[in-house]
């Protein structure tokens, strides 16, 4: 299931590589970014596949539902898929875990 990002408009596309490698150098990175650049949908997509992260899981924290509910369905959109294919959710209120294979 490879996401090729380079086929996207969005304007977080362009430091990708640079993520992918200091990722690799560090465990930590900040990024700063307007809304819709691309941080949330598109970042671990291209990330989730890397190496380093093998045997690894991906965890993002929203603030809000509405944010996350809008962020797992624009990731399982982008692969193509349906919600809970790889692309799953848990809060409070419910419980899925996110399937790598």
């Amino acid at each position: 299931m490879p996401f090729d990002y380079k086929n996207t408009q969005l304007p977080i596309a362009e430091i990708i590589p640079e993520v992918q490698q200091k990722l690799k150098d560090h465990n930590t990175v900040i990024i700063g970014a307007p809304p819709g650049a691309g941080k949330s949908a598109l970042l671990p997509l291209c990330l989730f596949e890397e190496s380093f992260l093998a045997d690894k899981k991906i965890i993002m924290l929203e603030p809000r539902r509405l944010s996350a509910r809008s962020n797992y369905m624009r990731i399982a959109d982008l692969l193509g898929e349906e919600v809970n294919q790889t692309v799953v959710k848990q809060n409070k209120f419910i419980t899925k875990l996110w399937d790598y294979n």
